[in-house]
């Protein structure tokens, strides 16, 4: 090897050792098995009344399936109908929940990224649905599809983003009746983690898992989770067409459903947190039971998505205390029915990563996470009452979820005699920096949280949090690389995609 080679050579190995610590490799979380809580608010005599008061909603009261389809096999399994409302009684009821999954295995196309949903087991996904975008300059504008395969760039590269989701943001570019081919595919190909599946309609249904068929087989996705969709009760009491219609295509192919009543505690339920947790369990358990009549045994998820109303401007409202202790009885009722649950965290009404972010962001929370929640949806990223995402708040959130995930992660077991033996041999007036249970063990830290003193912050530019996120956001869409597919699966689902765009354009 001449000079010029070797020179060239150890410049070579020496950016590759800068890049390797400027842009190292994620190490992936694996899914949150939690040590901490949860915290139970009521006991027996309060979750029975709780109970009471969902099934006498049921029976009683009832609940409109406005399909007819729907309508029709509630009335042949013996529901009683009458018009599109549907009165189930409690033991009819309570036989059909009583099959679905405690537990589930949520696949991922790389192994190595599959999770487990349900007991103690906890997922965080990403948001979902934002018209807006808090751009890489910072500055709010319509979301477009380059923005929705940025985000799920970022969920590959994230280390705690569990579950990249479907509908990031909503790519206005994109014709509707397109949109989730284009979706489901950057999905499927841009990361290999578990995904979620479109509930536009029941062909947008179809489609998606006939794509999650193509690349994992269809043995395989009949046997196996491999994706989940979001369906939205419209509170109070009704179950619309187009997501029965996506429910029915889900759980005949035996792929969970998060059933979601969209709960404004004091407008679309009750303020009252227990009569706003009985309505919103009635109507997602009148979904799950009609799941259940579809594919008994069918995975299915008891969600929620709670927020509190501004009596000022009627406008939803994050971080305030109602939603949060909703959300603790929420959990706890889920316990009861043996059943994993779903809500919403990680979101404000704030138009800028700032304070009021900050606060509504954990206030959200850790209720959350202390209620046990199984799925844990919107987990980055979002502002103004979830009408827009925010690159910079993403990738800050995305950190806070390591926090999270190390808190509730509990205790590890320690060796207390090796380490009084450190605090024998230090002594008084010492330190334990240098001690081989500190460097085995260090404190968990965030890389964009700022400890430096004030005059190292000024001299490395006084970066306030918005521009740290942003400049963490661009760097790790730099350094994304794009997860291995085979050619064969790749080409496939290229073609089915063509045939559909064509055929819906």
């Amino acid at each position: 090897m001449n000079t010029q080679t070797r020179e060239r050579s150890a410049r070579g190995g020496r950016a590759a050792r800068v890049a390797a610590r400027t842009n190292p490799p994620p190490v992936y979380l694996s899914t949150l098995n939690r040590k901490v809580g949860p915290i139970d608010l009521l006991g027996p005599e309060g979750v029975e009344k709780i109970h009471n008061a969902a099934m006498t909603i049921l029976e009683t009261t009832g609940i409109e399936f406005r399909d007819p389809v729907a309508l029709a096999d509630w009335k042949k399994y013996g529901a009683k109908v009458d018009g599109e409302r549907v009165r189930i009684g409690r033991d009819m009821l309570m036989d059909l929940i009583s099959t679905v999954p405690e537990e589930w295995d949520y696949a991922a196309r790389n192994p190595e990224r599959s999770l487990k949903v349900g007991k103690r087991n906890s997922v965080f996904a990403n948001a979902y649905g934002a018209p807006f975008v808090y751009g890489l300059d910072g500055v709010r504008r319509p979301s477009v599809l380059e923005d929705a395969h940025n985000f799920f760039k970022l969920s590959q590269m994230s280390q705690s983003m569990m579950v990249p989701g479907i509908l990031p943001v909503e790519p206005q570019d994109v014709p509707v009746p397109q949109r989730h081919l284009e979706l489901v595919h950057a999905a499927l190909t841009l990361t290999d983690k578990p995904i979620k599946g479109s509930v536009l309609s029941e062909q947008a249904a179809r489609d998606s898992v006939d794509m999650t068929r193509i690349v994992f087989g269809e043995e395989f996705v009949d046997n196996n989770v491999v994706m989940a969709a979001l369906l939205n009760c419209n509170t109070p009491l009704v179950w619309d067409e187009t997501m029965l219609e996506s429910l029915r295509v889900y759980a005949a192919a035996n792929q969970p459903c998060l059933l979601s009543p969209f709960v404004l505690a004091g407008a679309s339920t009750p303020a009252s947190p227990q009569g706003g947790v009985a309505l919103l369990i009635a109507e997602s358990l009148a979904g799950m039971a009609y799941s259940q009549i579809i594919r008994r045994g069918a995975p299915m998820v008891l969600g929620v998505a709670i927020m509190g109303v501004s009596m000022k401007t009627g406008a939803p409202m994050m971080g305030s205390p109602e939603p949060g202790l909703m959300n603790l009885l929420v959990g706890q009722m889920a316990r009861f029915y043996r059943v994993p649950w779903r809500t919403c965290t990680m979101w404000t009404g704030s138009k800028s990563p700032d304070m009021q972010a900050a606060f509504d962001t954990a206030n959200t929370m850790w209720p959350v996470l202390l209620g046990g929640c199984n799925y844990i949806v919107h987990s980055a990223g979002f502002l103004e009452g979830a009408l827009g995402v925010s690159y910079s708040k993403w990738v800050q959130d995305a950190r806070q979820l390591e926090n999270f995930h190390r808190f509730f992660s509990g205790l590890a077991e320690e060796n207390l005699d090796a380490i009084l033996d450190d605090i024998a041999e230090i002594g008084p007036g010492g330190h334990f920096l240098g001690t081989d249970h500190t460097r085995e063990n260090p404190m968990h830290m965030n890389p964009l949280q700022n400890n430096d003193s004030f005059e190292q912050w000024e001299a490395e530019g006084a970066k306030d949090a918005e521009t740290v996120g942003l400049l963490e956001a661009q760097r790790m869409l730099d350094t994304y690389v794009e997860p291995y597919m085979p050619p064969d699966k790749r080409g496939e689902l290229n073609e089915f995609v063509a045939k559909k765009r064509a055929e819906y354009s």
